[in-house]
């Protein structure tokens, strides 16, 4: 049987797919015990995966909607690896080790499919203003209401730093040299692989 290139690339969302539920089961717990006000800001790399598969499978063509899920995808993922790398002690532990690597590359995949999502038409300064607006009200979420994932609490305070410091620049990046960003050689690799 013949895949068209397009089955080959829907072929290739599989697992992204599968990592929306893997993330999910991450944070059921914590979902369970939020209140539903906050409950959008507790789950948030499965989130914006989930938020990408429409765009990879050609469903939702939205400069803006692209815009948004990028910057998530890229912030969350890139978070993530910092976490695990900064919390080596914990995450780097004999018995951690295995799905710490697993979850380094699977976060490292997640930043440059965002990355590849970016849209090719540059949004308006009123979508990267509701987009860094977003961010930091994210930011306020999990650092003051309670809605981070549970980390080791070492440090804590220069990883809120770090995290509102990555909301300006993924969306002041994202928006200034978006040209740049889809021309790293990563990006380019999977923007030929969803077909963006």
């Amino acid at each position: 049987i013949m895949l068209s290139r397009q089955n080959v690339s829907h072929l290739l969302h599989l697992p992204w797919i599968a990592a929306v539920f893997i993330g999910f089961w991450y944070y059921w717990e914590q979902i369970t015990a939020t209140p539903a006000l906050l409950l959008i800001f507790v789950p948030d790399c499965p989130l914006y995966v989930l938020l990408s598969l429409p765009i990879m499978f050609g469903l939702i063509k939205n400069g803006a909607y692209s815009f948004f899920v990028s910057i998530g995808m890229a912030k969350y993922g890139l978070w993530t690896v910092f976490v695990l790398i900064f919390h080596s002690k914990y995450y780097f532990a004999p018995s951690a080790l295995p799905i710490t690597i697993i979850f380094i590359i699977g976060h490292i995949g997640m930043a440059l499919l965002g990355a590849a999502l970016l849209p090719k038409k540059q949004v308006t300064f009123a979508i990267l203003a509701l987009a860094l607006a977003w961010f930091l009200l994210n930011d306020y979420a999990d650092y003051f209401l309670g809605t981070r994932p549970p980390i080791p609490p070492d440090g804590i305070g220069l990883i809120q730093n770090l995290t509102i410091a990555a909301s300006f620049a993924f969306s002041l990046g994202f928006y200034l040299f978006a040209e740049k960003v889809r021309a790293f050689p990563p990006v380019k690799f999977f923007r030929r692989i969803i077909g963006n």
